[in-house]
């Protein structure tokens, strides 16, 4: 995620043009590391981020809101202190390096002219966002305090004389003649016989130029990322060269074309640029108007999209533990049963001995009599000497009865048990194809409403909806709750569609009285097999039906139907052709 002096460049440009003369109206530090400047310019007002996060550090425009603590944190009231109600008179970078400057003019208590300097220091895990005295260039207070303790060279604390962090000597694309560019760049790869990586040594050797960004020069010219910058030919330091040359008149006059790399299975944001990367290949590539969009769509679903993954972990982790214990009740219960098989044999026990009671006599321990439920055989009933005859047949008979209700009891545990386990078995499917926050949010309000067994809850978001090929409205349900209102909502003449045997999304074609083309049936049930727990599988069955051959069962969990008169298709999920479906 290359936030490099080359997006810094292209932010303050835009930066410049929305927010120089702008007032500062509120500050807010969302968390420990941030703060929001809202500045207000020509009637617009925007909301200025400034990131000294260990990983997410970057400074950008956002329209994310973010939820702020009751009680300001103190470095956010010295802010307000110093900087609401002034006026943003400059913004600027060193160089390429990630260091920028924002000086804002204000008036103190007597009405005199001031100036600060906000410094906000992007640099990884050392990030930080100072504030200084621009008169005397000592720092007033910073959001991350660095006594001697921590750094024995370069102290940043109230009172202490700012000074840079270490810049070193590595080329700005943005200082080199273009006439001496291409010469700058050759002379410098041909005094290098460093056993580096040339990717590494472009990083290393030029400002402001990220990994990412060094691969995509490379890959641009044509060389090898990982060789050795002394195995490098005439040519392959020539081509290069030609492509720091072509990106430094880029940067120079703010020919961008920011894009956003998607993981294609997962839809992770995995990364961005100012330019296109061309050698990430295997990623979905998107387009934003304007850098500090891009940076803040990026940083924004990348946020959107960890918080969905530890929420989802944790949902799935609860489910989880809710189904073993109803698996080891599960077995528990069919142990149970299993010791209720003899109930039977204790009946014909009774009725047996009831029937030849004269052939008893008292004080056997066993004995062999006619059975009648197995014509020309005997059976060998085991007696209590201490009993008569009747009393032993009593006690088969009372043996019977009990492990009858015993059974009834065990098998209707079971029956809700299995219920149980097929609802949070949907679930735990539903939590792993959520691909939002408000999915998510969706299915553990469902969840914790039926632990709590509570109707009601927030109205369920709008369904995933297609067009098919040939023009008919196929809606997808995103979890339970959505299944159910799909086809409480759907009309009879509507086909209901469901993988088989297996949890999945309810999928409904929207006939509007029209006859379904058999391809239409075939993309409903392909989509059907991928929103379901067998997408990776092949052959799938899906079932299809009448919507008015679909019923809920009175009680039943969500997501629970019952339906016949169906016919099954075997489908494999493809997720080609449903790229091809229309989106709606």
């Amino acid at each position: 995620m290359p936030f490099d002096g080359i997006v810094l460049n292209a932010v303050i440009n835009e930066l410049k043009k929305k927010l120089v003369g702008g007032r500062i109206d509120k500050i807010y530090q969302p968390d420990k590391n941030e703060i929001v400047l809202f500045v207000r310019q020509y009637r617009e007002e925007y909301k200025l981020l400034i990131s000294a996060h260990p990983q997410n550090c970057r400074l950008h425009i956002t329209e994310k809101h973010k939820e702020n603590p009751i009680s300001p944190p103190m470095f956010c009231m010295l802010l307000r202190k110093y900087l609401i109600g002034g006026r943003i008179r400059e913004i600027k970078q060193k160089d390429l390096e990630r260091l920028v400057e924002i000086e804002v003019e204000n008036t103190d208590e007597f009405g005199r002219i001031t100036y600060k300097t906000l410094l906000v220091e992007i640099m990884g895990k050392h990030s930080n966002i100072i504030l200084i005295d621009s008169g005397d260039g000592t720092v007033i207070d910073s959001i991350k305090r660095i006594p001697s303790e921590i750094n024995r060279v370069r102290q940043v604390l109230p009172g202490v004389k700012y000074a840079f962090p270490p810049i070193g000597n590595r080329i700005s694309l943005l200082s080199v003649d273009d006439n001496k560019i291409m010469s700058t760049i050759l002379d410098l790869l041909s005094r290098s016989d460093e056993p580096a990586q040339v990717y590494r040594w472009i990083t290393e050797n030029f400002m402001g130029v990220s990994g990412v960004a060094s691969k995509e020069i490379l890959f641009r010219s044509g060389v090898d990322a990982n060789k050795l910058v002394s195995e490098l030919t005439e040519e392959e330091k020539r081509k290069i060269a030609e492509t720091l040359a072509k990106l430094s008149l880029d940067i120079r006059e703010f020919r961008y074309s920011p894009k956003i790399y998607f993981d294609r299975s997962s839809q992770q944001p995995c990364e961005f640029w100012v330019f296109p990367l061309h050698h990430l290949t295997a990623f979905k590539e998107v387009s934003a108007s304007g850098v500090n969009v891009t940076v803040d769509r990026f940083y924004s679903q990348k946020e959107d999209f960890e918080a969905l993954i530890n929420i989802k972990k944790t949902l799935a982790l609860h489910v989880s533990k809710q189904l073993k214990k109803l698996n080891q009740s599960l077995a528990f219960q069919r142990e149970k049963l299993a010791e209720t098989q003899d109930a039977e044999k204790f009946r014909i026990f009774g009725e047996v001995l009831s029937a030849y009671l004269y052939k008893v006599t008292p004080g056997l321990k066993e004995i062999s009599l006619p059975n009648f439920y197995d014509e020309g055989k005997s059976i060998v009933i085991p007696l209590d000497e201490k009993l008569s005859p009747s009393q032993n047949a009593q006690r088969y008979f009372s043996k019977y009865k009990k492990l009858q209700v015993t059974r009834e009891k065990v098998e209707a545990q079971m029956k809700e048990t299995l219920r149980e386990i097929e609802y949070l078995e949907s679930v735990l499917y539903n939590i792993e194809a959520a691909e939002t926050l408000e999915d998510i949010a969706e299915i553990k309000s469902e969840l914790y409403s039926e632990e709590k067994k509570t109707k009601g809850g927030d109205s369920p978001s709008h369904p995933i909806k297609y067009k098919s090929s040939a023009g008919f409205v196929i809606l997808v349900g995103k979890n339970n709750r959505h299944n159910d209102m799909l086809t409480r909502r759907a009309r009879p003449d509507d086909i209901w569609v469901h993988v088989k045997d297996a949890p999945g999304s309810h999928v409904i074609i929207q006939t509007g009285g029209r006859k379904v083309d058999d391809d239409t049936i075939l993309e409903a049930c392909v989509l059907a097999a991928y929103y379901s727990k067998a997408r990776n599988g092949s052959n799938v069955p899906v079932d299809y039906t009448l919507k008015k051959h679909v019923r809920k069962p009175p009680g039943a969990k969500p997501g629970f139907v019952i339906y016949d008169h169906h016919r099954t298709v075997y489908v494999t999920p493809d997720h080609n052709l449903i790229d091809k479906l229309t989106k709606m």
